[in-house]
């Protein structure tokens, strides 16, 4: 019975592919197999000095840094990211972030992982969004990692405008002292993965990690679903 349903929910309202529209079948996810493909992957996300990392350095003391994939420019990715953030799809979210998980098994530094944090939004921004993006990434990731996420240890306090069109230094000067740890003691001695949907300049990655250093002994990781390049 579960099956004639489907076929004609598929039938009335057919499941086509974020990036390129074809037709789904109901056991496919929100991307086809041919555009996950052909997706514009963040080639180097293995090696410890990669671009990404770089962007990071004599900034913000970190284990390791990596994305899943490359904006460069991809309006598959650029459509993605826009789908999870501002068009409420919570299961491309969720698929995208057992992706990203299935990406970080293949490093070593990430099975060495405590908790995954994800990028909090102030409060006032998440109500109005209805949930927040990094969240849902990191529920998929913690599927496929088996590493506990915790929401609650990290807040922001300051709800800044939009970093979307800011430079660089108006970027880092918009995100200074803006988390806050609720719980330090709870993070002493561990390995955290922060986790964003895409990182450009990385100033709010920035701002969250050296909150979160002030805590005794922990040691941070950073991956992201994309990174700009």
């Amino acid at each position: 019975m579960k099956k004639i349903l489907d076929s004609i929910g598929q039938l009335l309202f057919p499941k086509l592919c974020v990036c390129c529209e074809s037709y789904l079948t109901h056991q496919d996810g929100a991307v086809c197999d041919l555009c996950y493909l052909t997706l514009p992957k963040f080639e180097l996300y293995k090696l410890e000095d990669n671009p990404l990392a770089k962007k990071f350095w004599g900034r913000i003391n970190t284990e390791f840094v990596t994305a899943y994939l490359s904006l460069r420019n991809s309006n598959d990715v650029q459509r993605i990211l826009h789908e999870i953030k501002y068009k409420s799809n919570k299961n491309l979210g969720l698929e995208m972030g057992r992706a990203l998980g299935r990406c970080l098994l293949n490093t070593k530094k990430f099975q060495r992982i405590d908790y995954i944090i994800p990028i909090p939004l102030h409060p006032k921004r998440q109500n109005v969004r209805g949930y927040n993006q990094s969240n849902l990434l990191a529920d998929g990731m913690s599927e496929i990692m088996s590493i506990k996420v915790i929401t609650d240890a990290v807040v922001r306090m300051k709800y800044n405008s939009s970093q979307t069109k800011k430079k660089r230094y108006e970027r880092f000067i918009n995100s200074q002292e803006i988390f806050k740890v609720l719980k330090p003691k709870s993070l002493e001695g561990k390995h955290v993965l922060l986790i964003d949907d895409v990182i450009t300049t990385g100033a709010t990655m920035e701002a969250c990690g050296e909150a979160l250093l002030e805590v005794e002994n922990l040691k941070i990781s950073i991956a992201a679903l994309a990174v700009a390049t």
